[in-house]
């Protein structure tokens, strides 16, 4: 096995010992597992959608994509499968983690217009100019290869179509301040790890058996035209959570608490942790 297909194992390995679950127990019925999921994501995410309305609502335009066939890389527990399962969308969904896939097929895969697939967002098992809509939400940063990932995309993507997917930003206040210095010097880990990378993969969706991610590369704005360069054109949108500015300085004397909403929600589309990204092919 060669240095790629032990990465790639790595990360498989991590993911589906430690899905995406929001905290929930794995012991939990799939039902309870989604609930708590949605309601997570929705709690933490202001700019994604307005009460109520679907998730993603203000990010994905889902009336325009019905009918239309749509693959999502890294579905997760499946609540924006659900989303666009419920917009009449002919739906393929993959993911490398075995219960993710698993959770889904027995969650929606009884629906006539879904597909779920375990499989590699590095090597997709598509045929070329497939789909009419591709979008990866917070996954492909976690794979050995992102740029095969983005490429492979491409790949799939119909000439004109769109590819929507966030990435994390190599932001001041959750990359360097939360959790490099925080960590990193504070804690003293810097001296350990010898990595700035390092210390903020440790502290990267540290959930499960509380171990990071094994992968976690975070990007800067000035990186998306290399990332995205098969595409004809592209644009982007930073977003952030509430608790990157709850952190700061420190939880318990932080400046949040200190700010409107309105300001908070401010200062996060200019710094918070997200790089939220629609490139056309």
């Amino acid at each position: 096995m060669d240095k790629k297909q032990l990465d790639i194992q790595e990360v498989q390995d991590f993911w589906s010992m430690n899905p995406m679950i929001y905290n929930s127990d794995k012991s939990e019925s799939p039902e309870q597992i989604f609930e708590n999921s949605v309601s997570k994501v929705r709690m933490k995410g202001w700019f994604r959608q307005e009460p109520n309305k679907p998730l993603f609502s203000n990010l994905i335009d889902y009336s325009s994509l019905k009918n239309k066939n749509i693959l999502e890389i890294g579905h997760g527990v499946g609540f924006l499968a659900k989303e666009f399962i419920g917009a009449g969308v002919k739906y393929t969904g993959i993911d490398l983690s075995t219960f993710h896939h698993e959770i889904c097929l027995k969650l929606f895969g009884y629906h006539d217009n879904s597909k779920f697939y375990l499989g590699n967002a590095e090597d997709l098992p598509f045929e070329d100019n497939s789909f009419d809509y591709v979008t990866s939400q917070g996954v492909m940063h976690h794979s050995p290869d992102t740029q095969k990932c983005i490429d492979e995309a491409w790949r799939v993507l119909k000439e004109g179509c769109t590819l929507f997917v966030m990435l994390y930003h190599k932001n001041f206040l959750k990359y360097y301040y939360n959790k490099f210095f925080k960590h990193g010097i504070l804690r003293g880990e810097y001296f350990r790890y010898r990595s700035i990378q390092k210390v903020v993969e440790k502290h990267t969706d540290a959930h499960g058996d509380r171990t990071g991610a094994p992968v976690s590369r975070h990007y800067k704005v000035s990186d998306i035209p290399i990332l995205f360069n098969k595409f004809s054109s592209h644009r982007y949108q930073i977003y952030g959570g509430y608790a990157e500015l709850n952190g700061f300085p420190s939880a318990r004397f932080n400046i949040g608490q200190f700010m409107s909403e309105n300001l908070m929600q401010k200062i996060l589309k200019k710094h918070g942790g997200y790089l939220y990204i629609w490139a056309v092919k």
